[in-house]
């Protein structure tokens, strides 16, 4: 069975039933959670503006930290009201692209299997957000369950 759980979260409902799905698996083989969450870093994303970006001024510095630091206070939280005492459990915070730091945390980590959530979206939505889910899948080394 799988002992060492990875469950990524966007705070989402879908992510907090991948939790739950992973809450079972840990309990059924007593195995532990790492509840994960990727912010956005700066200079990914929103800041990038293809080969060149925008220089950020110490309001958006400090816009960021605040940010991560509330994110961070957050997935503490949800871990502590999710997870049972019975199940041992840690939460990592990270920054970077979502896909990416998912699979490297998940190689670091010596996990077994990462649990996560899917929203399921199709269409331009797809197209224009992409999916985490799909590139996971795609470049994970370990099984990959998706709920949604």
């Amino acid at each position: 069975m799988f002992t060492n759980i990875l469950v990524p979260t966007d705070f989402s409902d879908h992510a907090t039933i991948a939790l739950r799905l992973a809450i079972k698996l840990a309990r059924e083989s007593k195995g532990r959670i790492t509840l994960l969450h990727v912010g956005l870093a700066p200079g990914v994303g929103i800041y990038d503006l293809g080969v060149y970006s925008v220089p950020m001024s110490d309001t958006l510095i400090a816009m960021h930290e605040q940010a991560a630091k509330e994110q961070k206070h957050l997935l503490d939280r949800i871990a502590r009201e999710e997870i049972p005492d019975d199940v041992p459990w840690q939460a990592i915070a990270l920054e970077g692209f979502a896909p990416e730091e998912i699979v490297a945390q998940a190689e670091r980590g010596k996990h077994d299997v990462i649990v996560m959530a899917s929203h399921g979206r199709t269409g331009l939505a797809r197209a224009f957000l992409g999916s985490v889910a799909e590139r996971v899948l795609r470049h994970a080394t370990i099984p990959v369950l998706v709920t949604r």
